[in-house]
């Protein structure tokens, strides 16, 4: 079974904040919620959110040269900025 974009995206958030998979207070998949899919600088962007220090943090999943790169972002996804 192929891992989802949001087991992904929460296997890398436990890594960057060094978070135990066991910790029952680590991000979990059911954590991440997928926001849309946008093409920022010519680049197709998926964004998603996360609860992160009680406000709403955003990670991303970026299409670079035919590789899937996440990573995350203090910039809201396109429909969400101000």
């Amino acid at each position: 079974m192929e891992e989802t974009d949001e087991e992904w995206v929460a296997d890398y958030l436990r890594l960057e904040y060094g978070e135990d998979i066991q910790d029952p207070d680590s991000v979990k998949a059911s954590d991440i919620k997928h926001i849309g899919e946008f093409v920022i600088n010519g680049v197709v962007t998926d964004y998603f959110s996360y609860p992160h220090s009680g406000e709403p943090s955003w990670a991303i999943i970026e299409t670079i040269d035919d590789k899937d790169c996440v990573s995350i972002t203090s910039n809201p996804p396109p429909e969400h900025s101000a």
